[in-house]
């Protein structure tokens, strides 16, 4: 019995140390939680790509300068769940997001082909009509909320 057990045994840790990094991925710790930041912006680009989307968008700062986002958003798998497609949001759509943004400000170590942003973790979108969506939801979700508002209100969690 002991010696059929091995493989198993062997198989099991494997899987769970194989896994660990895939678990350690969604942690927010790279991202400020003090305070969520709303950011209203011109879409640029939306990749549905793994491990979780990007929405790169342009912010037109008070001083008149443009700042590009990159939100981070749901995996490809979670979007087709909730039948968001790659026309969910355009080039040219005006939209806000409600997120956190990395520690200290600065750009992701992750590569965007030349596409220099301040990284966000969106966790509400709001459509250009009025329409607001759940991005991610790691916990801080309720704290973009508006006033009065649940997460029974957003699109897509009735």
């Amino acid at each position: 019995m002991k010696k059929k057990m091995r493989p198993a045994l062997k198989t099991t840790l494997a899987v769970l140390i194989l896994s660990a990094p895939m678990a350690a991925h969604h942690s927010l710790a790279q991202f400020d939680l003090t305070v969520p930041v709303r950011v209203k912006g011109t879409v640029v680009r939306f990749d549905r790509v793994n491990p979780h989307s990007l929405i790169f968008l342009d912010q037109r700062t008070e001083d008149g300068r443009t700042q590009r986002w990159a939100v981070d958003g749901p995996t490809p798998v979670a979007l087709a769940r909730k039948s968001i497609d790659a026309g969910f949001v355009k080039a040219g759509d005006v939209i806000e997001v409600c997120g956190f943004p990395m520690k200290d400000g600065d750009a992701s170590q992750r590569a965007f082909e030349k596409m220099q942003a301040r990284v966000l973790s969106g966790h509400v979108l709001e459509m250009s009509d009025g329409k607001r969506w759940p991005w991610n939801d790691y916990g801080q979700l309720d704290r973009c909320l508006n006033p009065g508002e649940t997460r029974a209100d957003l699109v897509g969690t009735r």
